[in-house]
């Protein structure tokens, strides 16, 4: 049996044959395609990374990108963690009931708002450096809010002129905000019971000879209370009048050449002359125009100030003649004008209301309250003059007690009867 291979099975055996066939003549060469092993895939061409890529893998970027993923996954959670930790809750309402533990948590959340209200404060008012060189100016404070204030918790800060009131204000009982005398956000302070605005006020004094010791004593007594108590800050003014006007000062002093001559001298070179043409106590005419009546600046409620205005009151110097013409001219005069004037007398002196009110109209428009001390002498001139600015008319007793205007024009005869004792 032969055992060569059969045409059948070279050909199958054979693979096939890629290009043209061989020109006759010609022998026929057989390109055969290498076959990949059984179950081995074909190796595949691989593609060249570009540039970008090839640096990324240079530099570490895989690495790199890691890193910042796993510290932002840290950052995250721990965020998380302490917001659980240290986020409180705000508290509205602490009811103590009477435990121990309730005070403690309230005494806490009590300093904790007083804290907070001196760091506004601390914020608001930053540190200014203040200058002066004039001996009369007033140190000017920056300006405090008054809701930032703390209000003073203790009653015996009172002063006088205040009636039926354990707190702050002259009516009523408590501790809030009043009209009364205290300090803070009050309206005003008293000077004998009446309200007092807070700043531009200028309080008139009879320093003549007809007012008593007792009386005169009286007044500077209620003056230092109404100072003292004055707003930081307000503005205010002392006149003092008899036969002429002065400034309650040091740098003010009064001469009295003659009988019916006074002469107002101020810093010792600038003079004021008053006289009287009539030979009369309660008749003196000024040697000028009314513009050139004794003039100075307003004062600064502050401690300084205060103190030289009461170190010239409390020499309770007086000197002779009254009239009220020039006193109330020369508070009018005041620049800027004064917002209310508190006049105060001992009786009749150049009684000419019609000249005062006009020349309230021409020069401030203030509110001009009047006083009487210990008298009903002049009392429908005092009313008249006070309906009229939109003031109040009082009599001051010489126990310091008031009679208001209105009643004693209710029942003269009750009160004239009182004012004679």
């Amino acid at each position: 049996m032969s055992t060569e291979p059969t045409a059948a099975a070279l050909d199958a055996a054979v693979p096939p044959v890629s290009g043209n066939p061989a020109p006759a003549g010609h022998p026929m060469v057989v390109h055969v395609a290498p076959q990949a092993p059984q179950g081995v895939a074909p190796p595949v061409a691989s593609k060249e990374p570009n540039a970008v890529v090839k640096y990324w893998r240079k530099v570490g970027g895989g690495s790199l990108a890691l890193s910042l993923l796993i510290h932002v996954g840290i950052l995250v959670g721990a965020y998380f963690l302490v917001e659980t930790i240290v986020l409180e809750n705000k508290v509205d309402f602490l009811s103590g009931g009477g435990s121990k533990a309730g005070q403690e948590a309230s005494q806490s959340l009590a300093q904790q708002v007083q804290q907070k209200k001196r760091t506004n404060i601390s914020k608001m008012l930053p540190m200014r450096k203040v200058v002066s060189t004039s001996a009369n100016a007033a140190i000017a404070l920056p300006d405090m809010p008054s809701d930032n204030l703390e209000m003073p918790e203790m009653s015996s800060m009172m002063g006088g002129g205040m009636s039926g009131s354990a707190g702050f204000g002259s009516q009523g009982a408590g501790g809030g905000f009043g009209t009364g005398i205290g300090t803070g956000g009050m309206k005003g302070v008293t000077f004998f019971g009446m309200t007092t605005p807070l700043d531009r006020v200028v309080f008139v004094l009879d320093f003549s000879a007809s007012m008593k010791k007792n009386q005169v004593e009286l007044v500077v007594n209620e003056m230092g209370k109404t100072l003292k108590m004055l707003p930081m800050r307000s503005q205010y003014q002392v006149i003092l009048f008899a036969g002429g006007a002065r400034f309650a000062d040091r740098n003010w002093k009064v001469e009295q050449p003659s009988t019916f001559e006074r002469i107002m001298v101020h810093r010792g070179k600038q003079k004021y002359r008053f006289f009287s043409p009539t030979k009369s106590h309660t008749d003196y005419a000024f040697d000028g125009s009314d513009n050139e009546l004794p003039k100075d600046d307003w004062l600064t409620s502050n401690p300084v100030n205060v103190g030289r205005t009461m170190e010239e009151l409390d020499k309770k110097e007086t000197w002779g003649g009254t009239d009220w013409r020039w006193a109330f001219k020369t508070a009018l005069n005041m620049s800027p004008p004064p917002k209310v004037v508190y006049f105060m007398t001992d009786g009749l002196g150049g009684s000419n209301v019609e000249l005062i009110l006009d020349y309230n109209k021409k020069k401030a428009k203030a509110t001009l309250n009047t006083f009487l001390m210990h008298t009903s002498a002049g009392a429908p001139l005092m009313k008249e003059i006070a309906d009229k600015t939109g003031g109040r008319f009082t009599i001051v007793k010489n126990d310091g007690a008031t009679i208001p205007g209105d009643m004693y024009f209710g029942n003269k005869a009750k009160y004239d009867k009182e004012l004679k004792e």
